[in-house]
């Protein structure tokens, strides 16, 4: 059985993008996942989370959905149509959102444990 550093060993190499609308949560999640992971870049809303994913190409993507200018519902039909085959997370408190969200890979609720998250990445990207 992998232990959790077996399989963070194994994420060094890509990139993730963070799209969350609260600053202490993006900030915190930045700063631990870039220890983890080649870059972890960050967007403030689905908007400007759209246009990063069509500059940097991220490995994987983890969003909310309740943001100001475009939703993550939004932002995630946008990136599927793009790329259906990268894998999105939408980490939530919005239980009822998270259900009408279709096209995401994988839906957890907050808050959510920092091993199982690395755990699911690890699952959807390898």
């Amino acid at each position: 059985m992998q232990t959790i550093n077996d399989i963070v060993a194994k994420l060094k190499n890509l990139n993730i993008l963070i799209v969350e609308d609260g600053e202490d949560i993006r900030e915190i999640m930045s700063t631990t996942f870039d220890k983890i992971f080649h870059h972890a870049y960050t967007a403030n809303d689905g908007l400007e989370g759209l246009e990063k994913f069509k500059e940097v190409e991220p490995d994987i993507i983890i969003s909310d959905i309740r943001m100001p200018n475009m939703s993550g519902n939004d932002m995630i039909d946008k990136i599927k149509e793009i790329s259906p085959n990268t894998p999105v997370i939408v980490v939530s408190g919005h239980g009822r959102m998270i259900k009408d969200t279709n096209k995401a890979d994988l839906f957890l609720n907050k808050p959510i444990k920092f091993d199982q998250l690395i755990k699911e990445i690890h699952r959807l990207t390898h």
